[in-house]
């Protein structure tokens, strides 16, 4: 079990603070303190709470009442980060989404969250207004990467109830239409003390944040900031040229990671300064042990693999004790399960579905927006199943095998895509795979894998197909195999398997051996 006496008092079971107290308790405290470092300027608590008064007294202007939900479609950047606070000591229901967002899927959220106002990038009216938000509700635009002082702002106090709606964050809808996962003030300042736990903050920290607002990245590296008296240093986007640099500029000492991003640093070639750094941390998820160890060695930077879900206050184990593979115990305020097929509480070492359950109220979602049939497929008995497969070894660590949805039926077998993609991962060749189940003549499975080769590798499939059967298990080996020069991502760098062509007539077909 992970341990909470490194933890800010702010960031303490069962967290019954909020997110515009948080603020509030810091501009009394310490509004001198920087809290955020966007294009070299520093922006102080104090100058951040001034704004964020603003922004919430410009949404009392407008009619916005507490409950009303609020539309940002909004770059990450400090005017965002002020909006989202004002949102909050207004007592609104934030509704983050990106601010490319277009087309069907935000139809879709604008029906299930009906936001009262919008707040959005210059000229994203047009867009809004043909996916559906009505005509007689206000469009704010802002730069939500430009910052706006505020002089003088009205006094406003934070709502108390820390169960009360925060935010409407939309899952990445890597299958059909995103559904919008309720998070109340406790859910949000949860998922900040697991963000501080995996990264050992500490007072005067600094951070590279890159991740996106409408992600549960964003949110709770700002709450954990505001609780741990850490650094944001704003970065528009992750960018692999820049970010050693940056890093070094800002005297930033923990870091991200999720997906890719990992490989995406390694590929820059080898130079004698690569340990010339101040980071002494990396946290994050879906790093293979390979790439962890490279990594930690070239850079000189120990990794701590997390595993968690937004519906789940975004942190549920971390891997403190270095375990190759692990993705770690179970925060102290939840605790999992192994579910076996029949839907049992499996014990010690076993394979199964993982299922969270809180050692405090309130620590788990509502619910989604809308759907009360989604949310009674996640919700029940009082604990939250993922829809995740996972292992537990005899030492309680727990490791990630992928989405239930992954898994596929080969010759009378169940596989994991999971197992498929990282057992391909050691190939010398292959950046990166992925793999899905198309029906077989059988009526269970084949295999077709999406292959993305390193720079300067020549597609051979026959190759990597031979390489396969004399490396994986029968069952494992793809039938169809297709190259691919990039893969469509979620904002958290999971590929989106849904859009992947799954049409064989022109894969590689290695025959059915």
């Amino acid at each position: 079990m992970n341990s909470i006496a490194s933890l800010p008092a702010a960031l303490a079971p069962p967290f019954p603070r909020t997110l515009g107290g948080l603020l509030l308790d810091r501009e009394r405290d310490t509004p001198d303190d920087v809290l955020l470092i966007h294009e070299g300027r520093e922006i102080t608590i104090g100058e951040l709470a001034a704004a964020a008064r603003a922004e919430a007294g410009a949404l009392r202007a407008q009619g916005i009442v507490p409950g009303d939900p609020v539309l940002t479609m909004l770059e990450a950047g400090p005017g965002h980060i002020a909006q989202v606070l004002g949102i909050a000591l207004a007592g609104a229901l934030w509704v983050p989404l990106a601010p490319d967002a277009r087309g069907p899927s935000l139809a879709h959220a604008l029906t299930v969250a009906d936001p009262m106002l919008a707040v959005a990038a210059p000229g994203t009216t047009q867009t809004l207004r043909a996916a559906g938000y009505p005509a007689d509700r206000p469009v704010l635009e802002r730069d939500g990467w430009a910052w706006r002082p505020a002089e003088a702002a009205p006094e406003l106090g934070p709502p108390a109830d820390p169960d009360a709606h925060r935010a409407i964050l939309f899952t990445s809808g890597t299958t059909g239409p995103p559904k919008g996962v309720i998070v109340t003030e406790r859910m949000l300042i949860a998922s900040a003390a697991g963000c501080a736990l995996a990264s050992a903050c500490t007072p005067g920290d600094g951070y590279l944040m890159w991740e996106p607002m409408h992600h549960i990245g964003g949110p709770q590296l700002l709450a954990m900031a505001l609780a741990g008296r850490a650094r944001l240093v704003l970065v528009e986007r992750f960018s692999a040229s820049g970010f050693w640099d940056a890093v070094r500029q800002n005297r930033v000492t923990k870091m991200h990671y999720l997906g890719g991003i990992l490989e995406i640093l390694l590929k820059a070639a080898p130079a004698a300064n690569d340990r010339d750094h101040p980071v002494t941390l990396a946290f994050g998820g879906g790093a293979r042990p390979d790439v962890q160890r490279t990594f930690s060695e070239r850079f000189g930077v120990p990794l701590r693999e997390v595993y968690g879900m937004t519906e789940a206050s975004s942190f549920t184990t971390v891997n403190m004790n270095g375990a190759e593979g692990a993705v770690g115990q179970p925060v102290p305020w939840l605790d999992v399960e192994i579910r076996d097929a029949a839907g049992h509480p499996a014990c010690g070492e076993a394979t199964g579905e993982i299922v969270v359950r809180a050692r405090h109220a309130g620590l788990l979602t509502p619910g989604y927006l809308g759907d009360p049939d989604a949310t009674a497929k996640l919700r029940r008995d009082g604990r939250l199943f993922t829809g995740d497969m996972g292992r537990r070894d005899a030492a309680g660590n727990l490791y990630f095998l992928g989405r239930m949805t992954d898994s596929l039926r080969r010759r009378g077998e169940n596989v994991s895509a999971w197992e498929v993609e990282t057992a391909l991962a050691a190939h010398p060749d292959i950046a990166e795979t992925a793999a899905v189940g198309v029906d077989a003549e059988t009526g269970e499975h084949d295999i077709l894998c999406f292959i993305l080769l390193r720079d300067g590798v020549a597609w051979d499939p026959a190759a990597l197909a031979d390489w396969a059967r004399a490396n994986l298990p029968r069952a494992h080996v793809p039938r169809y195999w297709k190259q691919v020069t990039a893969f469509d991502r979620t904002p958290s760098q999971r590929i989106r398997k849904a859009r992947l062509d799954r049409d064989i007539a022109d894969a590689f077909d290695r025959g059915d051996r």
